[in-house]
């Protein structure tokens, strides 16, 4: 084997694993960026315990990165991955829990 052969070989291994570094490093930007949020209107909300029960409900579903509940609206918000769960899950959650929610839409 020549030394060109040699330094050729070299140069084609950097470059393909630089390559896959740079996918991965795009990939996992790609991935911080996927939130989506919703405002949930909650149902059955009557004192402070039903604030904790809702948000524990909301945290447990794979996917939801944050959750503020308001117990003087009657609101979730709710940050969450789409890649991960949905609306309709969160709505599952809240509704096993005792508490049916609805997408809160502004007027």
């Amino acid at each position: 084997m020549t030394i060109k052969t040699v330094c050729l070989t070299l140069s084609l291994l950097a470059a393909s694993l630089l390559m896959q570094t740079a996918h991965a490093e795009a990939t996992v930007s790609v991935q911080k960026q996927s939130s989506q949020s919703v405002t949930l209107a909650m149902q059955n909300m009557t004192c402070a315990m039903c604030k904790i029960t809702i948000k524990k409900a909301l945290q447990g579903v794979d996917g939801v990165q944050k959750v503020n509940v308001d117990g003087d609206t009657k609101m979730a918000d709710v940050t969450f991955d789409p890649q991960k769960t949905s609306i309709e899950a969160l709505i599952k959650a809240t509704t096993n829990a005792g508490y049916p929610a609805t997408v809160h839409q502004p007027k």
